[in-house]
This record gives structure tokens, C-alpha cells and sequence, in this order.
């Protein structure tokens, strides 16, 4: 905002409560815009100007300041300004200096210029009315208001719609019809009740409803009335409503047969009007109070007042002709002034583009050196790709700040961060998303690093963070899970939702290492512990983080020798259905136990498996594995031999990449002794993120080769509900979490059974995991749940001891 348009701004605010200062205000506008040669300025600082002296009395001047404004307004062509410029003229010329045909053709070319604006056009329409009604117009005045009333009501502005509707009791009022004038007024009054501060506003509808009142025969209500009014009016700062408040109550008086007092009230008003110089309320009195005079029977009075009137007109014309020459002068003066301004400004233009032309040759060659130089020395230390510090600069921070540490014992610290899943973006979704991925990183590593941090990209998808100055070592790896939480955010990579978590290792300089080598190496080794423990961690390396990384690598050269040898076992967990009480599926899990290493957790291994490429090889011994047991259970007795039952086996987004994955597995099945309807695949949430469209026709191509689908962990994630719609899936298993909550939190119960009435809406059976208790279970059966599954149905078990546990003589029955 400029200093000018702040200063219009104060005058504006100023125009209700004084008058003078919003003036001057005005004035120092004028004289900036004359300088500037703004016209547009200079129009809207002479509209306020001329509101100014309208509220102050100076009705000439006032005159005067508005046409100036609509004149400059003008010649940018249409626009609101000007229509408010000629809506305030037209509305001071009518009600004010009592120039009611100028008025009424000011206000005709406001409602011209305010055309689709229907807000702005109810405004004017709300002044246009009592204009053509002072015309004597009084059906096209009553049309207008109904117009004003009509654009006004749909909007917010209360103000206006109460003098729409005040103005519209008048009309009634001069037509002779109080009854009807008494329904908008009260209108008026009812919505004046909620704005206390409309003081004026309140006023002028009290004394019109007063006088409807004494039109009607109420003229005891209709004086009682008018003294309220006249007890909350303040001559001195109230003098044009003052003036029309004594007009009022000899209009009452009048129509009560009160002829004498109505000359006792017309009298005092005409004496304030006069001492103010209130042209147009003199003229209203004179005309009234000659009415008064004839009821009276005092004709010789009524006369010299009918004299009266003829002067007081004539007067008002002379100070119209007077303010009008005085406009032209000052649109002359204002004209050479700009005529003069224009000419200094070309000529300091000229003098400009010529010193301009004779630099910018110069100027343009030192400008292309630099920015050659510039452009070479950023691109030795900085990343092509995301436009962060490389290597090389790496290695200068760090020597800059270990010297700095060995000088004042400060420490740097160093966090290595690899992001987790990053080959599945780039096998899933091409290298040009991947590329986009890391410059979004980059960027929100940028975001939450502290002033005086360092971003840099060390090389594929992994980044180094160089933290000079370090107060407090703690500091380093509270940053580093800040940055953990900032890149799980989820974000869009060409219209598809992707979310990835990252692994960072955090070292400690001097502490850990004193070369800028060995320490990003330290930071790199913490970095694989954590992915050690479950990736999306934050680690810093001590004497049991190596432990762990040395149990990773041997983890990582054992794994394959474990599948191929057959020292992996497989442990199933029942699905029990609770509408038929029976066995309706049981799940394939993985356990490792090895002889030297112990017991090897899932989340371990499996991960490892992702990593190293053996995924393939350990879906295909689940997927054996789960087809004997499927032909077991089915030969057996008991409430497991079902037809319909099947063995579901995990399968891994990394599995689904493969092209060949339907032709491999059906032939894995076969060679087992199964069927692909014996086997059902859980597919997590993150597969549907991932909508890649060769990994949908995968989906498609696993149910036609007869294997089911079942969307697992659901409510964990990112849901897609548009992907349930596609029909990929048979089954839904909501997440254990979401149960744990519903039967914690009752709260939380309208979760589970809105997730268990979309599921049966689109025609799958709903599983839920991770039932411990009989609580738990019992919510879960009442809200319709098909299928259930935990550690309270049964933990996971050998095949042998499942074949016991679901075959005859007795059934187990959860439930109970």
C-alpha cells in the first residue's frame, strides 16, 4: 500500500466523526497526486473531499469537490470509484443543497455505471428513490426502492437496506398512504434494534414512523415519539438531522390539527437552518411552515413566508452558479499544473534513455562474464539435480567446521540419511518421478533445516546434513527425527500418492572421527544400523549399533542359504467366521529360528529379503508352503474341511514388479500339488498408492488365473476406496489398530462400523486382525463383521497342531 493510499484511507475513516481532518487529509492527497500526475488518485482524494465539506455544512464546496471527481474518475474509463463518486454527488445535491433534477441525473448515472454489480445498484437505487420522489415521480420512486430492497436483502449491508427501506416508508408518506409506510419502517427499525451505533439512521426512521403514526390517528404515540428522538439529538454536531427533526414534528402537528404548534416547531427549525446555512432543510420549512400559517389563518404571514421561499431559492441558485465557476477554475489551474508536470517528466526521460543507451552495451557484456563465472562456480560444488551442495563442498563445510571445533569445542554433527523404498519409486514409477521425488526431499530437508545447516546430496538417494557449532550433541539427533516425520509426509508424483520413509545415521565430531571422511563414514555405517532396526529410524553408532551391523551383514549372507535349505518353517493363524462358527481361512506366516543366531524376527528378515533381492525366492517357498497346507486342511475332518477355505500368503510390492509374477506362481502351485483358488494374497495399502497401471493389470491377471485377493492392514495407511470399487479385492482386513481403538474408545466404534458396511456394500467379506480380547470380539460380531482373527481366537501354530485344533471330536468356539 502507498503513503497516499494510506493517508485516503485515514480520511475516509475520518468522515464520520471529523469531518475537518478527514479534509486536510484529502488535501495532502491532492497535492501528492498532482505531483505524481495520478488522476485516478486525485478523483478519489476529491470525492472524499467533497463528502468532507457536504459533512461540515459547505455545501457549494462540496458540490464542487464531487464533480471534480466524477470528472477525473471518468476518463479511466467505467468503474466503481466513479460510480460511487456520482452516487454521493447525486445523493448530496438531493438532500442536501435541494438541487433535486442535478441530483436525480447524478444518481441515473451512477445505477448506469453500477450495472452487475447488484449490491452497488441497490445503494443507488435506495438514494434514487426519494430523489424522483422530491420530483413529484412518486411511482417510479416507489418502483426504485422496491428494486433496492429486492438487490439489498440478499446481501450484507445493513445500512443500506435500512435507508432502502426508511426511504421507502416516505414515499408511502408523500403519497398520502400511512398505513403502508408503517411496514417497511417498522422493517427498518427491527434491523436498526442490532446496530445501536446507527444513531442518525435510527433517528431518521423514528421521525418518519411518527409521522406515518399521525397519518393513521396516532398522533399521541406519534408526538411521543418524536420527543424521544428529539432528546437523543445533539444540535450542535446533529444540525441537518436537527433541522429535519423540527420539520418532522411540524408535519405531525399539522396532521393532528395542531396548526399552532406546528408553527412553534417549524419556526425553531427554520432559525437553525439559517444560523447553519442549511439550504435545502430552510426551503422544506418555508414551504411547511407557510401551510402552517395558512391553517392558522394567518394569510400575511403565510405569504411573507411564501416571499421567503422564493428568496431562499434564488440564493441557492446564486451559491450553485457561484460553486460551478469556481470548479471550472480549478479544473483550468489543475490542468496547466499537469501540462507542466508532463513536460518535466519527458524531458527527464529523454535525458534518461540517452544515458541508458550509452551503458547498456557495457553493461549487458559484464553481466553475461558474470554470470558465466557464476554459473561455473556454482555448478563445481552443487548437485545437478536438485541444486544442493555436492561432495566437494561437503568435504569444504566439514573441514571448515572440525577446525572450528578442535578452536572452540564446539561440535559438528553429521547426519547421513538414505531414503527407505526408493528402487521401488524408480521401478514403479519410472526415473523421471524418481528424479522429481529427490528434488521434493531436498526441499523439505531445505525447509526444516536450521540457519547455518547444510543440505548437501551425497550421491543416488542418499543426502548428508553438516550441523556446525553444535551447543549440545542432543541437538543433532532431535533434528534428525524431525526430518524422519518431514519426509513421511505423503506427496503426489504425476497424480499419484506416494509416501516413503528414510533411515538416518548420525555422527559426532570430534567425538567420532576427526577427518571429514571418516566422519560422513561413521554417520554412513549408523545409517545401516538403523535399517537394521526396522528402517525409519534414527541411530547413532556405539559399541551395540556395530553389534547390530555386524548382525545385519551376517543376517543378509545367511538369509538365502535359510530359504534354499529349508530352514525356514511356516506358522499359521486361523480366521475364524462368526456367522457359521467355523474355520474360514488360516494365514501363512514365516519364522526363521536359527541354531547360532537365535530366533530371527519377520520384520527382520523379510526386510533384508526386499533388500537384497530374495523376496522372490521367499514368496515362492510361502506360496508352496501355503498350497500343501491348503490340500492338508481341506483332506481333514472337522469344521476345517471346507471347500471354500484357502491359505493366504503375503505378497510383497516388490513381487508385483515382476511381469513374470502370475506365470511363477501358477507354476509354483501346480508343482506344490494346489490350486490357485486354494490361495488368497494380502496386498497391503501401499500397493494401491502406488497406482501404477502395469501393477493393476497384474491384479487383474492373479484373479483370473484363479488366486484371491485381500487388501490388508486397511485404515493404516492412505486408503484408496476408489480401488475397492474395481473389484481387485475379495477380502478386507481391517488393521489391528483401528480395533484396539474401537474397543478403547467408543468414540472411535463408528470407524470399524462404517469400514464393515462400505466393505458389504461393495460386496467383500471383512476380516478383523488382532483380536486379544473378548471385548474386542464382541463389539466386532455386533457390528457385523464376517471373520475374525488373533492371539484370543488363536495364536499362530504348526500345521500339525491347526489340523488338531480345527479338526473332530470337538470344535473350539472363540466366542465363548
Amino acid at each position: 500500500m502507498t503513503v497516499s493510499q494510506a493517508l485516503l484511507d485515514r480520511a475516509t475513516e475520518h468522515l464520520g466523526d471529523d469531518p475537518s481532518a478527514a479534509a486536510d487529509l484529502a488535501q495532502q492527497v491532492l497535492q501528492q497526486a498532482d505531483v505524481a500526475a495520478e488522476s485516478s488518485l486525485a478523483g478519489c482524494a476529491w470525492h472524499v473531499l467533497g463528502m468532507a465539506e457536504y459533512t461540515r455544512g459547505r455545501l457549494p464546496q462540496g458540490a464542487a469537490a464531487l464533480r471534480q471527481a466524477t470528472e477525473l474518475l471518468g476518463r479511466h474509463g467505467p468503474s466503481l470509484a466513479e460510480c460511487r463518486a456520482w452516487r454521493d454527488l447525486g445523493s448530496a445535491l438531493t438532500h442536501l443543497s435541494g438541487d433535486v433534477p442535478a441530483g436525480v441525473q447524478a444518481l441515473q448515472r451512477s445505477l448506469a455505471l453500477a450495472d452487475g454489480d447488484a449490491h452497488e445498484r441497490g445503494v443507488v437505487l435506495s438514494r434514487l428513490g426519494p430523489a424522483l420522489g422530491r420530483l413529484g415521480r412518486l411511482d417510479e420512486a416507489e418502483s426504485a426502492l422496491h428494486g433496492a430492497i429486492l438487490h439489498l436483502d440478499a446481501g450484507r449491508d445493513r445500512r443500506a437496506l435500512v435507508l432502502a427501506l426508511d426511504n421507502l416508508g416516505f414515499t408511502h408518506i408523500q403519497q398520502g398512504r400511512y398505513e403502508q409506510a408503517l411496514v417497511p419502517l417498522r422493517r427498518a427499525l427491527d434491523l436498526l434494534e442490532a446496530a445501536p451505533h446507527e444513531r442518525l439512521h435510527l433517528a431518521n426512521a423514528e421521525t418518519n414512523l411518527a409521522i406515518a403514526l399521525a397519518g393513521v390517528g396516532r398522533g399521541d404515540d406519534a408526538q411521543a415519539l418524536l420527543r424521544a428522538v428529539g432528546g437523543r439529538l445533539d444540535p450542535a454536531t446533529d444540525g441537518y438531522q436537527w433541522a429535519d427533526h423540527r420539520l418532522a414534528c411540524g408535519r405531525v402537528h399539522l396532521l393532528c390539527g395542531q396548526p399552532a404548534a406546528a408553527r412553534i416547531a417549524l419556526h425553531e427549525g427554520l432559525a437553525f437552518a439559517r444560523d447553519h446555512g442549511l439550504s435545502s432543510a430552510e426551503i422544506d420549512l418555508l414551504l411547511l411552515l407557510s401551510e402552517a400559517d395558512e391553517g392558522c389563518g394567518d394569510l400575511a404571514a403565510a405569504l411573507a413566508h411564501q416571499r421567503d421561499l422564493r428568496a431562499a431559492e434564488r440564493r441557492w441558485l446564486d451559491q450553485e452558479a457561484a460553486s460551478r465557476a469556481r470548479q471550472l477554475e480549478t479544473s483550468i489551474e489543475l490542468a496547466e499544473r499537469r501540462a507542466e508536470n508532463q513536460a518535466l517528466a519527458r524531458a527527464r526521460d529523454e535525458l534518461e534513455a540517452r544515458v541508458a543507451e550509452r551503458t547498456e552495451d557495457l553493461r549487458l557484456q559484464v553481466q553475461e562474464r558474470e554470470s558465466a563465472e557464476a554459473l561455473a562456480r556454482f555448478w563445481a560444488d552443487h548437485d545437478w539435480l536438485t541444486r544442493l551442495p555436492n561432495r566437494r563442498l561437503l568435504q569444504v563445510k566439514l573441514r571448515e567446521g572440525l577446525n572450528r571445533s578442535l578452536r572452540d569445542g564446539a561440535a559438528v554433527g553429521v547426519l547421513f540419511i538414505d531414503m527407505d523404498g526408493f528402487k521401488s519409486v524408480n521401478d514403479s514409477h519410472g526415473h523421471l518421478s524418481g528424479d522429481r521425488l529427490l528434488r521434493l526431499t531436498a526441499r523439505r530437508l531445505l525447509r526444516r533445516c536450521p540457519p547455518g545447516a547444510t543440505v548437501t546430496r551425497y550421491g543416488g538417494d542418499e543426502f548428508v546434513v553438516v550441523l556446525p557449532s553444535l551447543a549440545e550433541e542432543v541437538v543433532a539427533a532431535t533434528l534428525a527425527h524431525r526430518l524422519c516425520q518431514a519426509v513421511m509426509q505423503p506427496l503426489r508424483l504425476n497424480g499419484r500418492r506416494v509416501s516413503l520413509s528414510c533411515s538416518i545415521g548420525v555422527a559426532i565430531g570430534p567425538r567420532d572421527a576427526l577427518t571429514p571422511d571418516e566422519l560422513v563414514r561413521c554417520a554412513d555405517r549408523a545409517m545401516l544400523v538403523a535399517k537394521a532396526s526396522g528402517r525409519n529410524q534414527v541411530c547413532q553408532l556405539d559399541a551395540g549399533g556395530q553389534e547390530r551391523l555386524d548382525r545385519r551383514g551376517r543376517l543378509r549372507r545367511e538369509l538365502g542359504q535359510a530359504i534354499a535349505g529349508g530352514r525356514l518353517t511356516a506358522a499359521f493363524q486361523p480366521v475364524w467366521n462368526l456367522r457359521e462358527r467355523r474355520l474360514a481361512g488360516v494365514e501363512l506366516l514365516a519364522r526363521w529360528n536359527d541354531p547360532e543366531l537365535g530366533a530371527v524376527s519377520p520384520a527382520e528378515f523379510i526386510a533384508l529379503a526386499e533388500e537384497s533381492g530374495l523376496i522372490g525366492p521367499l514368496g515362492l517357498w510361502a506360496v508352496q508352503q501355503g498350497a500343501r497346507a491348503a490340500a492338508a486342511l481341506r483332506g481333514a475332518g472337522g469344521p476345517g474341511a471346507c471347500r471354500d477355505l484357502r491359505v493366504a500368503v503375503n505378497l510383497s510390492t516388490l513381487q508385483l514388479a515382476d511381469p513374470d509374477l502370475v506365470h511363477t506362481l501358477s507354476n509354483a502351485v501346480q508343482a506344490a500339488g494346489g490350486e490357485p483358488s486354494w490361495l488368497e494374497f494380502e496386498l497391503t495399502e501401499s500397493v494401491q498408492l502406488a497406482e501404477d497401471p502395469a501393477m493393476r493389470d497384474r491384479l487383474v491377471a492373479l484373479r483370473a488365473a484363479g488366486f484371491h485377493l485381500s487388501l490388508d492392514d486397511f485404515g493404516a495407511g492412505y486408503s484408496s476406496f476408489a480401488y475397492l470399487s474395481e473389484h481387485y479385492f475379495d477380502r478386507l482386513k481391517i488393521d489391528r489398530a483401528l480395533v484396539h481403538a474401537a474397543a478403547r474408545m467408543p468414540e472411535r466404534a463408528p470407524v470399524t462400523r462404517s469400514i464393515v458396511a462400505m466393505a458389504h456394500g461393495l460386496g467383500l467379506t471383512v476380516v478383523a486382525e488382532g483380536i486379544e480380547t473378548r471385548e474386542q470380539l464382541a463389539l466386532l460380531q455386533l457390528q457385523g463383521c464376517d471373520a475374525v482373527q488373533g492371539w484370543h481366537i488363536a495364536r499362530p501354530m504348526p500345521l500339525d497342531d491347526l489340523l488338531a485344533w480345527a479338526g473332530p471330536p470337538s470344535a473350539p468356539t472363540p466366542s465363548d
